[in-house]
């Protein structure tokens, strides 16, 4: 009884990480269940509109994935600053990061007619492409929120304050999924604009997260007066030196991540309707396990890096074990519901969709759910144990281990079905693999002790 007290109580043991766990967990719930809402929404209004916004969802994320990570890598500064109370470089880093995402959107948006000729390249079927590119157009509009969202909310969670992002994610997700009801369905006075409007009321929901945040950013400066919110404004060229040089290759970790999974995606897209809708639904349960396990690992990120800039690398390490535990616990949680019980989680895609187009999916569904059951504890340690790294800085590695193991995985899937005939099982089973070599990467560096030495800001 006194071990588990101790592991309770003691500096980042298990209540300290689930006091900023739980708002972290329900935000990213939130957005879990916003996709699944918009998903669910388009399922009952076309299974193509729906299958449509995934693909274009993934091709979009791609293109922000390594300017939004690279803005998001301003959480470990102000982590590290604020563990080391130089509070007044917080509102300058973060400032960086808001007009660094501000300015690359008009950029973003001039490749727009070009990436979405990928969808072409990628034989999906002429009905969908249409879908595809409108749906891609509309949420790019909302790129530069995506970005400096991802910065302005760094000013939060390197201060460890999560309820912030919590209380704001939930805003932003109730007005997301009214809009969706509205814009989709033509209710509530708005016009039926299907796709466009689920594409719409995602980038209408970005800027209004990220103004948000900028207006409590601003109201914090003026109730405490020391991070320099309203003077920091200014360039400054020696940060974004040290940012983009860690910043980077966090950037370069996730678009290539992202990038290899939207390959894998618009792959299966190729295989058929029913490969292609089942997969959709099946990653669509698996964002209510990802979502939130990323934000765990947002947790983490933050408490390292305030740890390592109070120069404690010991609770560094020991609020990472703690989150590990907390976050296979959850994650063995759904793995068990996916297994056992997998028709009462599919019972919202069927409920108001076609009989005859639901059944079609519906046992290929089942089976890749298995594999989500398969995989989802590791894929929470390879988050987690990232996150940490992430946290003291050591970026240069995990962008190394993603650019030799993400590759892999979608050129097997693709010589698998383009020269021996092989499918979605296939398929499914390398990206399982992928999971669990991710996770045996992360794992191995974190037990050495070369990022607990690693600080990503200037000496006091």
């Amino acid at each position: 009884m006194h071990n588990t007290e101790n592991w309770w109580n003691r500096p980042c043991g298990g209540r300290d990480v689930l006091k900023q766990t739980i708002p972290i967990v329900i935000s990213g719930g939130s957005i879990s269940l916003m996709n699944f809402t918009d998903r669910m929404f388009l399922m009952w209004y076309d299974a193509d509109a729906m299958t449509a916004s995934m693909q274009a969802g993934m091709l979009f994320w791609s293109i922000v994935s390594f300017p939004s990570n690279t803005a998001a890598f301003v959480t470990t500064f102000v982590a590290q600053y604020n563990g080391s109370k130089q509070y007044q470089r917080i509102g300058s880093a973060v400032w960086q990061g808001v007009w660094f995402g501000l300015i690359l959107m008009p950029l973003l948006l001039l490749l727009q007619p070009f990436v979405s000729e990928l969808f072409a390249v990628f034989k999906h079927s002429e009905t969908l492409i249409p879908l595809e590119k409108e749906y891609l157009y509309w949420v790019l509009w909302g790129s530069g929120a995506a970005i400096s969202g991802e910065a302005a909310a760094s000013f939060f969670r390197g201060r460890g304050q999560m309820n912030i992002e919590m209380y704001n994610n939930l805003f932003c997700v109730v007005l997301n999924v009214v809009l969706d009801y509205a814009m989709i369905f033509g209710k509530l006075g708005s016009p039926e604009w299907g796709l466009a409007g689920a594409a719409i009321a995602t980038m209408i929901s970005q800027w209004v997260r990220f103004l948000i945040y900028l207006a409590v950013m601003l109201w914090t400066e003026t109730k405490e007066k020391k991070y320099n919110v309203f003077s920091g404004t200014l360039p400054d060229f020696s940060f974004l030196g040290r940012l983009f040089y860690y910043g980077i290759p966090a950037g370069f970790y996730t678009v290539v991540d992202t990038i290899a999974f939207s390959v894998f995606i618009m792959l299966i897209g190729g295989l058929g309707e029913v490969e292609r809708n089942a997969t959709t639904i099946a990653f669509t349960m698996n964002s209510l396990t990802f979502i939130p396990l990323a934000g765990i690992g947002i947790v983490v990120s933050s408490m390292v890096g305030n740890q390592l800039g109070n120069n404690r690398p010991d609770l560094a390490r020991r609020c990472t074990n703690t989150a590990a535990v907390l976050g296979v616990i959850y994650s063995g949680f759904f793995a068990v519901l996916f297994f056992a019980v997998p028709d009462y989680l599919l019972a919202c895609f069927s409920a108001f969709s076609k009989p005859e187009e639901f059944s079609a999916m519906h046992d290929l569904t089942i089976k890749l759910m298995m594999f989500l059951a398969l995989y989802l504890c590791f894929d929470c340690l390879s988050i987690i144990y990232c996150s940490a790294l992430r946290g003291a800085g050591d970026t240069h590695f995990t962008a190394l281990m993603i650019f030799i193991l993400a590759p892999i995985y979608p050129a097997l899937c693709f010589v698998g079905i383009k020269f021996f005939g092989l499918g979605i099982m296939w398929s499914w089973s390398v990206i399982t693999a992928a999971v669990f070599a991710y996770c045996i990467a992360f794992t191995l560096r974190y037990r050495t002790e070369h990022w607990e030495k690693i600080r990503v800001i200037e000496n006091s």
